[in-house]
């Protein structure tokens, strides 16, 4: 006997889970059942789970019939490719439908199956699979279903990585998030979008090497990188620990320059009689509060003109709110400023500026401003194996190493960074990279398919090229020959939106928190930089305890307490009347100035919130 669960309610038992589960997936692939319900047949806990939940993950397999055969036949590919139309099972006469996807569904060869049903089939990766169990003398496994190709296993993100199949599995995780991250062009109408923040490379290159699923996925017509010579080498040293050498002349050529979009509104809010708001240029002479930023640069409707050039705290959007009225008269000032300015740390240009109402009748306006990024020393860049690095510094061409032709790289790459991570897809990308570029054709990197490495390199060496991507290069500084070859090929990069523009932050003085008086958190708050526990450890070791002092105490949260001696406990003090008192002694003790922060006086004070009372002692020095 069997439990049945329908969507997490008991329906019912059964006597026979093993026909019921056989005649519910042969009406689902007969299309009698939705062919997204989802049959579980649990044999440990011997239940039968059946969900129809929207939002479930699934994927379409091929489905296995006994004996280890697929269902879809080769006159079914044959009638697939040439389109044929689909015949009725019950008269047997031609249909106006044309094979298809949909048919294949229909027809009962391909499912769907959510991730609940995967845990119950048995899925071969190929057909290959099928063939040797078939041929397999003893052990022989019964498979369920098998993939329509190995590389359907991975996802948007993955499927964009050449060669997976040739990586550290981490590797490709960390790609799989950085992808994400990479500058390129992603919309084919940004110029007519409002999006909050926006990134698009000047010259995406669709890649040398791609993969089957890039074709579906419309990478090649909406690409995120570029096709640069990367060769593999230690020079003048400043690559180390995953940083980048890179051709400041091709960066002056354009490469890797990119455009930052970022907008901003601003909205006319009507609330009650009270707040009034009005988008205008404000005048100083009836506003208060008005901010450090230049307000000439607004027309005067309020708004900025497209085509300026704005910096610093510049005004986008002039705007103020109506005060309320003073009975006596005397008031200066009718409005409050309540303007839009730009970004303290950016600078650009006013790209678009739109002028609409919001849902509620109100004026809403939103201003896009532009800027043009140009990769520099601390920029992000990544290839499509997780090879992550930021620049370290940008040589000139002519200081570059170059090989016989005069082909010189545009970024070096730490040798260091391949052994460990084996990231073995990277260095088989620029080998096929090279072919491809030779060929004038690309390169293919679907994973699991029969592409060897013995193979790229024998149409290399075909080419005139050392087989294995080997280069002799020479020293760009003094023009002699490099002691050992350089492996130097196209691969393809990635120009990832974590910009050093973005990242720079120091503070001098600066806002503090209300609670503990110590510096806020945080860049956009002009915030304090953390100094951790690994610092404080690093000044101690140097011997630089007053400097540690300074900054941890006098430059954070200094505070000055009397004491009382006797007690240990703070005293009440008035300092200009220089009257103290002790909570327990009244005015018969004596007065200890200390200096403390005044975090630890907040602890202390809530330890006595919760009856623990701290005490001070006080020697002599």
């Amino acid at each position: 006997m069997l439990a049945s669960v329908w969507c997490a309610s008991v329906a019912g038992i059964h006597r026979n889970p093993i026909e019921l589960v056989r005649t519910l997936r042969s009406l689902r692939r007969q299309v009698d059942v939705n062919t997204e319900v989802g049959v579980i047949h649990d044999y440990a806990l011997r239940e039968l789970r059946l969900f129809t939940d929207c939002g479930r993950t699934s994927r379409p397999l091929f489905i296995v019939e006994e004996g280890n055969t697929l269902a879809f036949k080769r006159h079914h590919l044959e009638a697939l490719i040439s389109r044929h139309p689909v015949i009725d099972a019950a008269t047997g006469e031609e249909t106006e439908a044309v094979w298809g996807w949909g048919t294949l569904v229909a027809q009962g060869f391909v499912e769907y199956v959510d991730t609940e049903e995967e845990e119950t089939t048995l899925i071969a990766m190929t057909m290959r699979d099928l063939a040797l169990q078939r041929d397999a003398k003893t052990n022989r496994m019964a498979f369920t279903h098998c993939e329509i190709h190995p590389a359907m296993i991975l996802g948007v993100c993955a499927s964009i990585i050449p060669f997976p199949d040739h990586n550290q599995s981490p590797r490709n995780t960390y790609q799989s998030a950085m992808g994400k991250q990479a500058m390129g062009m992603y919309a084919t109408n940004y110029q007519t979008r409002m999006d909050t923040q926006g990134f698009v490379l000047y010259y995406p290159q669709k890649p040398l090497v791609t993969t089957r699923s890039m074709e579906y996925l419309k990478f090649r017509e909406l690409p995120a990188g570029i096709n640069a010579i990367v060769s593999i080498a230690c020079y003048s040293g400043y690559n180390q620990e995953d940083s980048l050498m890179m051709n400041q002349s091709s960066i002056d050529r354009g490469f890797f320059r990119s455009i930052f979009y970022r907008a901003y509104k601003e909205e006319e809010k009507k609330m009650g009689t009270l707040t009034n708001e009005t988008i205008e240029r404000p005048d100083s002479m009836t506003t208060a509060g008005m901010r450090h930023g230049c307000y000439d640069k607004l027309d005067d409707d309020g708004l900025i003109a497209p085509g300026t050039r704005v910096s610093g705290e510049d005004i986008l959007v002039g705007k103020t709110v109506a005060l309320p009225e003073d009975p006596t008269g005397a008031q200066r000032f009718v409005k409050r400023d309540a303007s839009l300015a730009l970004r303290n740390s950016e600078a650009g240009v006013v790209d678009q500026v739109l002028l609409t109402t919001s849902e509620a009748g109100q004026t809403f306006v939103k201003v896009r401003v532009r800027s043009i990024c140009i990769p520099q020393v601390g920029d992000k860049f990544a290839s499509r194996h997780g090879q992550k690095g930021t620049v370290g510094i940008t040589y000139t061409q002519e200081d570059m190493p170059f090989t016989a032709e005069g082909i010189v790289p545009d970024l070096i790459v730490n040798p260091h960074a391949i052994p460990s991570r084996m990231t073995i897809g990277h260095l088989v990308e620029a080998l096929m990279s090279k072919v491809a570029a030779c060929q004038g054709s690309e390169g293919d990197a679907t994973p699991f398919t029969d592409v060897k490495v013995d193979d790229v390199s024998e149409e290399l060496h075909k080419r005139g090229y050392q087989r294995y991507g080997w280069e002799v290069m020479y020293n760009g500084h003094t023009g002699r020959q490099l002691a050992a070859l350089v492996y130097m090929n196209p691969t393809y990069y990635q120009r990832l939106k974590h910009m050093v523009d973005f990242k720079i932050h120091s503070r001098s003085r600066g806002p503090t928190q209300i609670l503990t008086r110590q510096p806020v958190e945080g860049r956009a708050r002009d915030g304090g930089l953390r100094f951790g526990e690994m610092e404080r450890d690093c000044i101690i070791s140097h011997g630089s305890a007053a400097f540690l002092k300074e900054r941890l105490f006098d430059q954070s949260d200094a505070y000055r307490v009397h004491v009382c001696e006797r007690s240990g406990l703070i005293a009440v003090a008035n300092l200009k009347k220089q009257n103290f008192y002790s909570q327990i002694y009244k005015t018969d003790t004596q007065i200890v100035q200390v200096f403390m922060p005044y975090a630890c006086k907040l602890l202390f004070q809530e330890l006595m919130a919760m009856c623990i009372v701290p005490r001070m002692q006080f020697g002599q020095d």
